[in-house]
């Protein structure tokens, strides 16, 4: 079955994000920091062809996450092509809500993998829908935030973690 692949853009405080849809599921998600154009062409590589997605609701809540307000996203996620590890793991991650962080070891223990920290650091690197799956949550055991691969790198962490209350 073909999957039709559109891409949503919604103006933040902080810049441009983009959401990029496998059908009605979420299956990339790019932060603030890139230009339309680059989320665009993220978009064909991630995809190829696509069309303009319509979602008011998910870019209205996008839009005021980046202004501090407290929203939350149940938003359905492609994972096909994650080890059942990392689906675990992204799983249990979405359950960590606004304000709250987690550690890497404890988001292991809590995915049914205690002691596996680097394999849930090396998951996050890898989540294809940052905000959805909130890997902005997951700080390092001595509550320094750790790495981030979205564009600014850990300045976007942190910010995130500020608009929530966690910083």
């Amino acid at each position: 079955m073909t999957k039709n692949y559109s891409l949503l853009i919604a103006p933040t405080i902080m810049g441009p994000l983009g959401a990029g849809f496998a059908g009605d599921k979420i299956g990339r998600v790019w932060l603030p920091g890139l230009t339309r154009r680059e989320i665009e062409s993220q978009m064909e590589n991630w995809a190829g062809a696509f069309e303009q997605a319509e979602n008011e609701n998910l870019a209205e809540r996008m839009a005021r996450y980046f202004l501090g307000e407290r929203v939350e996203f149940d938003d359905p996620v492609e994972l096909t092509g994650f080890s059942p590890f990392a689906k675990k793991v992204l799983t249990t991650l979405r359950k960590t809500r606004w304000g709250q962080t987690v550690t890497y070891a404890e988001l292991a223990s809590a995915s049914g993998s205690k002691g596996a920290d680097r394999a849930v650091g090396g998951v996050m690197a890898l989540n294809p829908a940052p905000l959805i799956i909130p890997c902005h949550r997951v700080v390092r055991s001595d509550g320094a935030p750790g790495g981030f691969s979205a564009p600014g790198g850990v300045k976007t962490k942190l910010k995130m973690l500020e608009l929530e209350g966690s910083r």
